[in-house]
């Protein structure tokens, strides 16, 4: 797509422009958007929209698709749009329309007090692995050889991957993973 681009600058020099990608570049926008579209048809996680929630982008207008359903919730942090149709080779004029109308729905937000409130509800969520590494860890153990205690069995099974840990290990862990996610 990127030399696709760039063709595109060189067939029409006054009116094209392609630029690389640039991690800090595309951070520095994302944070100063106001509005963020994600039109996917596919989108196992997304993280385009984590980071615009984070940095307060008002009002991500999503697809309804993989990670974007679960992480932009219709009307508390953002917009859903509907899922788009995965089968064509084309745009579908149902998507577009599902675009214009989740634009309009964000727009018609700007100066209002749920404007201020989907904001804040974005930036508020914990969008951490926290609470998935200590599940996790209950139920696989933080090391080998300690027996379990996973709510299913309630301590009774002897799967060496799973089992009680000390606290400081749970402590320790969880922070070493939580400063990735």
């Amino acid at each position: 797509m990127e030399k696709q681009l760039q063709q595109l600058e060189i067939l029409y020099p006054n009116k094209a422009r392609a630029a690389k990608f640039n991690i800090p570049l595309a951070h520095m926008i994302t944070a100063g958007a106001n509005i963020i579209l994600v039109p996917s048809r596919f989108e196992p996680c997304g993280r385009i929209q984590l980071d615009a929630m984070r940095y307060g982008c008002v009002l991500p207008i999503v697809a309804s698709t993989g990670g974007l359903v679960d992480t932009v919730k219709e009307g508390f942090t953002g917009f859903q749009m509907g899922a788009f149709n995965v089968e064509c080779d084309a745009v579908d004029s149902g998507d577009v329309q599902s675009v214009a109308k989740g634009v309009k729905r964000a727009l018609a937000t700007y100066g209002t007090l749920a404007l201020a409130e989907m904001i804040r509800n974005c930036m508020a969520q914990d969008l951490s692995w926290k609470e998935e590494v200590l599940l996790s860890m209950e139920v696989h153990g933080s090391e080998a050889g300690i027996e379990g205690n996973c709510s299913t069995c309630q301590g009774t099974c002897r799967n060496p991957m799973r089992g009680p840990y000390p606290p400081s290990k749970t402590t320790s862990i969880v922070s070493v993973l939580s400063a990735f996610f």
